[in-house]
C-alpha cells in the first residue's frame, strides 16, 4: 500500500504538494466558500424559529387595559410547559363573547368548558423576529408540525442528494459536483422565499435546497486532501471547519441586523452564488482522473498547480506519467456495495456510519434546541457556533497525537457523561444557564467528533470509494436525523429533558463504535479496493499510534530511487 501510495506522492512532490497552490486552494474553496456554503445550509433552521405566542383575545382596548399579562391573566387557561411549570396556553383561550363584553371583567367567571382552541388569531413575541414564515403563516398549534415536517423533509433531500452527488464525485468528477452544489442550493433557497404562503412548494423548494448540502462540502476538501501531502490532512480540515464555523457565527448576526427571514436568507445566497464565476481556481483532482486512466486531464491539472507554486519544468510528461501508473488497473467500482466487499471493510464502514449516525443527530438536535431555548435565540445560536472554533482546534491536536480513534472515543463518552445532569437540572428555571452552558459543552464534544470521524472517514476509503464512502456514510446520518426534529419536538412540546436522555444513549453506543475502528494517523491511505480490506488488519487495540522512523539514508536512497524513476521513463 505503501509503494502504491509513494508513487503518486512523489509526483505530487514534484508539482508541489505544500505550496502557494494548495495555499490558495484552501483560502477561496475550503475557508472562504465554506464561510457562505454554511450560511445558505443552516439559514432554514433561524428563519423557521418559533416565537413565543399565545391566542390573540380581542376586547382588551374596550376595558383601557394596557397591561398584556392581566389580559393573559383574565382570557387564557393555565397548561404545564414543557419545564412543568403551569403557564398561559399557547393555542387555546377562554370563549370571551359579545355578552362578556358587555360586563365589566371582574365579573367574568370561566369554567373548563369555556375553553376552546384559538379562534382570533395569535399574537407572537416580536422581540427579535419582525417575520417568519411561523407568524406570516401561523405555523403554530394544530399547523405546529408544519416547521417540524419542514426539517424532516430537509434531511430527506439531503439523503437523497448525496446518495445521487456522493457517486457522482467518483464517477462524473469532484470538480462538476461543487458547481452542482452551489447552483442547487441556491436555487432551492430562492425558491423558499417566494412560497412560503404555499407550503407545498415551500416544502419541496427546501428539498431542493438541501439535496447538496453534503457534496459542497465534500469535494472541495477532498481535493485538497488528494493533491496535498498527507500531514497536511488535519490542517485541511481544520481549515474547513473554520469556514464553516465562521459562517455559523455570522449567520445569527445577519438575522439579529434584518429581523427579517426573507432579507437574511437574501444575503446569505448571494455570496457562495459568487463562486460560480472563478471556475479558474478550482480543479479536478490529479489523483482521481489518474486512477480513472485519465492521464492526458491528470497531467494539465499537474501542470496548473505546479505552474502557481513557481516550477515551470516537469521531470515528467503525459507518457511518462502514464508509464509510471500503468501497473494500476482502473477498478470496477459498484458504487456503495462495494464499501461492503470483505469483511474488513464492510466492519470498517458500519462502525464508521454508526459514528456519523450519532454525530448527525446530536449536532443537528442541539442546534435546534438552541435557537428554541429561553432567551436571545441569536446569542444562543452564536454561543452554540462559536464553541466550534477552539473544539475543532483541540480537535485536530488529539486527533494528531492520540490519533482519531481515541479522541472520538473519549469526545463520546464526554458527551453521555454531561447528559446525566442536564437530565436532573433541565426543568428547574434557576438552573436555565447552567442547562445552556452544559449544553454548550454537548455541543463543544460533537464538534471534536465531527472533526475526528470526518478526518478518519476521508483516510479509511481508498481513492476511487472516497466520495462514494463519505456520501454512503451522510446518507445514513441523514436517515437517523430525520428524527432529529421530532427529538427537539418532543423536548419544546412535552418535557424538556427527552433529547438528552436520546442524546446520552446514543453517545455511549458511539463512544464503542470509535474505538473499533482502526487507526488511520501516519498510515498511508489505502489506493485501490484490495488495500482497502486489509486496512487496520495488523493493527494492535491497546496501542497509540507512533510516526514511523526513517534514518536518513533510507530517507536519501527512496528520493535518489524516485528520482531515477521519474527520469528513466522517458
Amino acid at each position: 500500500m505503501e509503494a502504491d501510495d509513494a508513487v503518486f506522492d512523489g509526483i505530487l512532490e514534484k508539482v508541489g504538494n505544500d505550496g502557494r497552490f494548495q495555499r490558495r486552494f484552501n483560502l477561496i474553496f475550503n475557508m472562504g466558500a465554506i464561510i457562505f456554503a454554511s450560511m445558505s445550509y443552516m439559514s432554514i433552521i433561524l428563519a423557521l424559529n418559533k416565537p413565543p405566542h399565545n391566542c390573540h383575545v380581542p376586547g382588551m382596548e374596550r376595558f383601557n387595559i394596557s397591561d398584556a399579562e392581566m389580559w393573559k391573566n383574565l382570557t387564557l387557561p393555565r397548561e404545564e410547559d414543557n419545564k412543568g411549570v403551569l403557564s398561559y396556553s399557547k393555542c387555546q383561550m377562554y370563549n370571551v363573547t359579545e355578552a362578556h363584553l358587555q360586563m365589566h371583567y371582574s365579573e367574568w367567571r370561566f369554567q373548563e368548558s369555556d375553553i376552546i382552541n384559538c379562534a382570533y388569531g395569535y399574537d407572537y413575541d416580536r422581540t427579535y423576529y419582525d417575520r417568519t414564515p411561523i407568524t406570516e403563516h401561523d405555523w403554530i398549534c394544530d399547523k405546529g408540525f408544519r416547521e417540524t415536517n419542514i426539517f424532516v423533509y430537509n434531511r430527506f433531500g439531503e439523503l437523497v442528494g448525496t446518495f445521487i452527488f456522493g457517486q457522482l464525485g467518483d464517477t462524473l468528477g469532484r470538480r462538476p459536483v461543487f458547481y452542482f452544489s452551489v447552483l442547487i442550493i441556491t436555487a432551492g433557497r430562492l425558491i423558499s422565499m417566494f412560497t412560503a404562503s404555499i407550503y407545498v412548494v415551500f416544502c419541496m423548494a427546501a428539498v431542493l435546497g438541501s439535496l447538496t448540502s453534503n457534496s459542497i462540502f465534500q469535494a472541495p476538501l477532498i481535493i485538497a486532501m488528494e493533491v496535498s501531502k498527507s500531514e497536511r490532512r488535519g490542517y485541511i480540515s481544520m481549515m474547513q471547519c473554520i469556514g464553516w464555523t465562521t459562517g455559523l457565527c455570522i449567520l445569527p448576526m445577519v438575522f439579529w441586523a434584518t429581523r427579517d427571514w426573507f432579507w437574511a436568507l437574501m444575503f446569505t445566497i448571494i455570496p457562495i452564488f459568487l463562486f460560480i464565476f472563478i471556475p479558474q481556481y478550482l480543479i479536478e483532482s490529479p489523483r482521481w482522473l489518474a486512477t480513472r486512466g485519465h492521464y492526458k486531464r491528470s497531467m494539465a491539472e499537474l501542470r496548473k498547480i505546479a505552474n502557481v507554486n513557481g516550477i515551470r519544468q516537469l521531470p515528467f510528461d503525459e507518457r511518462s506519467l502514464e508509464k509510471l501508473l500503468s501497473h494500476r488497473k482502473v477498478e470496477t467500482v459498484y458504487g456503495m456495495a462495494s464499501l461492503f466487499t470483505g469483511w474488513r471493510m464492510a466492519r470498517n464502514t458500519i462502525f464508521c456510519v454508526v459514528c456519523w449516525m450519532v454525530v448527525s443527530l446530536t449536532y443537528f438536535t442541539v442546534m435546534l434546541l438552541s435557537s428554541r431555548m429561553d432567551g436571545n435565540p441569536f446569542l444562543n445560536f452564536l454561543w452554540q457556533s462559536a464553541i466550534e472554533l477552539p473544539a475543532y482546534k483541540i480537535g485536530q491536536h488529539l486527533s494528531d497525537s492520540l490519533g482519531r480513534r481515541l479522541s472520538n472515543a473519549m469526545a463520546f463518552l464526554v458527551s453521555t457523561i454531561i447528559c446525566i445532569p442536564i437530565y436532573m437540572i433541565a426543568r428547574y428555571s434557576e438552573y436555565e444557564t447552567l442547562t445552556i452552558a452544559l449544553t454548550v459543552a454537548i455541543k463543544f464534544c460533537i464538534s471534536i467528533n465531527f472533526f475526528a470521524v470526518n478526518l478518519q472517514s476521508i483516510e479509511i476509503y481508498p481513492t476511487c470509494l472516497r466520495n462514494t464512502g463519505l456520501a454512503f456514510a451522510a446518507i445514513m446520518s441523514n436517515l437517523i436525523g430525520i428524527l432529529g426534529p421530532y427529538v427537539v419536538y418532543l423536548g419544546t412540546e412535552y418535557d424538556v429533558r427527552y433529547p438528552f436522555v436520546v442524546i446520552g444513549a446514543l453517545s455511549a453506543v458511539a463512544a464503542v463504535c470509535a474505538l473499533l475502528l482502526p487507526e488511520t494517523l501516519h498510515q498511508a491511505l489505502p489506493e485501490t479496493i484490495e488495500q482497502a480490506q486489509q486496512f487496520g488488519k495488523n493493527h494492535r487495540f491497546w496501542s497509540l499510534p507512533k510516526k514511523p522512523k526513517i534514518r536518513p539514508t533510507d530517507n536519501a536512497e527512496c528520493e535518489m530511487a524516485e528520482r531515477k524513476r521519474l527520469n528513466g521513463v522517458h
